[in-house]
């Protein structure tokens, strides 16, 4: 079944955009064949302050087969208020059907009533719906509450301060549900006291799931109920039909990896235009290089299957004509419609509690360059584009002034010659046979990619450090090239500076970086003692690794006494869902 799908969303791809034809009818009725994704988002918080984060883990599931997905490499949380305006929208790369990211709260926004949706692409044809929602509360004490939040005062003069009802905990040490059991060394404890938490798999398919832990201390102001994986299965994993899908639109699962999208208009017409290539370079060190054509309805799509590290992407349009277009980017949606928040409210009995509290949020993010969060470099896979097979490094050689010089006195087999406009440009000799004098070789500069290699034609050649090239033919996309040729400057970010009119540079929708999460330790070294602990998120653990068959976790209170919640959520690798929960205090 999981290749018959593959193989049917290949084909679908081809009619859709990668081939840049469409048949509606055709495509539409392939797709109804395609199984429907649920997703489930667990958080570490419903209830949250200013300057505190929301951090949340992402699954995604065939409704269908109920396991996660092999579909969708790409999924989508959002943050919006109760007129359905976007707070934040984040893209999330899906390895094995699940991914984390996570939204620091800031001051700018008000207090109020949240929802939290999580979907994929392919699940945009079913409505919202079909979306994960859940619903998160936010106080923000640095302005004033809405009247809306503010609860009614009572007649009395004295208001009674908020008192938080005792709370009861569970005698067991030990939980377990779904093959997987969570133990903790002790219920209670003193303020920075280590806490040993055992994890353990009975069996290959809990082995071999995936999962996501949080500890963190219950709001005593009273949160949203969160949904466990175990009543997600129940509610939203029972099938599904395509049939109400329209097969005149329809949002394609990002089945190969993250698509970046848009369409090309004639400035002058207003409307599409179709057979316009284009090219996306992602530039650094580590660069990526893109060309894509637009279909009928001008519209083109670049496909990134792997990691990458910029935050910048420079489009160029492949036609001597480039100045009669113009390019208009997709976008994360903005307003999400039929947004029902609940209702909640703020009396001036929490009035103390949230003052505290803020206080420690502060005190916290005082000091957070020594309790932040790592992140994990991009995994790179080196396209075989940059695969190249001569190098010069011009510190070798007598220095010239010029790019021209320096590639007649010291580069083989590559020379510089006339266009019939007048330009300049660069070609590569190839290994065998004659130069095709239609091709133009493939130029980067510290990876940007030159179109137009005239604008890089003065470029002082003492600022470069490297010219390195390959002499076969390349083609990418619709595009053919004689070869690829790459000059490193000496200090690089040659990007940053340079300008030519035909380049436009875009903000990229990138997925949320992966990170290594801060965990607290008393034992390493003094520095840790003397810095203040009012941490209210103990652990925050979105890859829980149990393939070993068992799993121990240390970890330390903080100096805010409380109930602390342990919650285990995820899915076996037969799909079955795990929840787990575990309390216990600090004194």
């Amino acid at each position: 079944m999981k290749y018959s799908i593959i193989t049917l969303l290949l084909s679908v791809f081809t009619l859709s955009g990668f081939a840049q034809t469409s048949n509606a009818t055709i495509q539409g009725k392939m797709l109804k064949n395609v199984p429907q994704e649920k997703v489930f988002v667990q958080t570490n918080e419903s209830l949250l302050f200013s300057g505190e984060y929301l951090r949340y883990k992402l699954y995604c599931l065939e409704a269908q087969g109920r396991r996660l997905t092999n579909i969708s490499k790409i999924a989508y949380v959002a943050l919006v208020d109760q007129d359905g305006e976007s707070v934040f929208t984040h893209k999330i790369r899906l390895a094995d059907g699940a991914g984390y990211g996570d939204f620091f709260v800031p001051t700018s926004i008000p207090t109020g009533s949240y929802k939290l949706l999580g979907y994929s692409q392919w699940m945009q044809n079913f409505g919202m719906d079909s979306f994960f929602q859940s619903d998160i509360h936010i106080i923000n004490p640095y302005q004033p509450v809405p009247e809306s939040y503010l609860a009614a005062e009572p007649d009395s003069i004295q208001v009674a301060p908020l008192t938080p009802a005792p709370r009861v905990l569970e005698v067991p040490m030990t939980s377990k549900e779904g093959g997987v059991k969570v133990s903790l060394e002790k219920n209670e404890l003193g303020a920075r006291e280590k806490l040993m938490v055992r994890i353990d798999a009975d069996n290959s398919e809990s082995k071999n799931g995936n999962y996501s832990i949080s500890i963190r201390k219950l709001e005593d102001l009273g949160a949203p109920k969160k949904m466990s994986a175990t009543e997600f299965t129940k509610r939203y994993l029972n099938g599904g039909s395509n049939s109400g899908m329209s097969s005149q639109k329809v949002d394609l699962p990002e089945l190969r990896g993250e698509v970046v999208s848009g369409t090309i208009i004639d400035k002058e017409t207003k409307t599409p235009v179709q057979d316009v290539r284009i090219s996306i370079s992602l530039p650094g060190d580590k660069y990526l290089f893109k060309v894509a054509s637009t279909n009928e309805s001008g519209r083109f799509r670049f496909l990134f299957d792997q990691e990458y590290s910029n935050v910048t992407g420079a489009l160029q349009v492949l036609a001597d004509n480039w100045d009669a277009y113009e390019i208009v980017m997709d976008e994360a949606p903005k307003k999400y419609v039929g947004i029902q928040v609940d209702d909640f409210k703020i009396s001036r009995a929490m009035e103390d509690y949230i003052l505290q509290k803020s206080i420690q949020n502060q005190i916290e993010n005082g000091f957070r360059e020594v309790k932040s969060d790592a992140v994990i470099p991009a995994s790179h896979e080196q396209p075989y584009y940059r695969k190249f097979t001569v190098n010069y490094n011009l510190d070798d050689y007598t220095r010239f002034n010029t790019i021209e010089e320096t590639i007649i006195e010291v580069v083989d087999q590559l020379s510089v010659r006339r266009l019939q406009n007048g330009d300049r440009a660069f070609e590569i000799r190839p290994e065998k046979g004659f130069t095709d004098l239609a091709l133009l070789p493939m130029v980067f500069v510290d990876g940007l990619f030159i179109k137009k290699h005239e604008d890089f034609m003065d470029f002082s050649a003492k600022k470069i450090q490297n010219i390195e090239f390959s002499r076969d033919k390349v083609i990418l996309g619709p595009h053919v090239f004689q070869g690829v040729l790459h000059f490193k400057t000496i200090e690089g970010g040659f990007y940053n500076d340079f300008f030519t009119p035909h380049i436009v540079n875009v903000d990229l929708f990138k997925p949320q970086v992966r990170k290594d999460h801060f965990k607290q330790t008393y034992n390493t070294s003094d520095l840790q003692s003397r810095v203040p602990d009012f941490r209210h998120q103990l652990l925050w653990e979105p890859e829980l690794d149990l393939s070993k068959g068992s799993e121990e976790i240390v970890l330390y209170t903080s100096d805010v006494p409380g109930t602390y919640r342990l919650i285990l959520e995820g899915f076996s690798s037969n799909g079955n869902p795990v929840s787990v929960k575990r309390e216990f205090t600090v004194k």
